[in-house]
């Protein structure tokens, strides 16, 4: 290969990307819009439907707890005490918390 064909083969190797970014960033510059607009950005989800899915998420997982309290015997918890006592462990620093009931053998 000769000097000037590693001259041209540099070029294009470097300088098309570099022209193209470049390209790219004037363009985006210019385009007042908006980013999610330029780029056609919608959510997948809207932030009620995620707040709907995670309030489903502790339902399911409340249930869950119930029901293996239920088959050892413990009473069943509402919403407001299982949380409740997570608030309690966190505010004195005990972050693993103390079981409520001894584990089954």
């Amino acid at each position: 290969m000769t000097g000037m064909d590693q001259d041209y083969f540099f070029a294009i190797l470097f300088g098309l990307p570099l022209l193209l970014l470049v390209i790219a960033l004037i363009a985006g510059h210019l385009y007042r819009d908006g980013y999610d607009e330029l780029l056609d950005w919608k959510p997948t989800r809207s932030a009620e439907r995620e707040a709907e899915l995670e309030h489903g998420d502790i339902h399911q997982m409340l249930a869950a707890q119930n029901r293996h309290r239920r088959r050892r015997g413990a009473p069943e918890r509402t919403l407001e005490e299982a949380t409740g006592h997570s608030w309690a462990s966190l505010a004195s620093g005990d972050l693993y918390g103390e079981p409520s009931c001894p584990p089954e053998r």
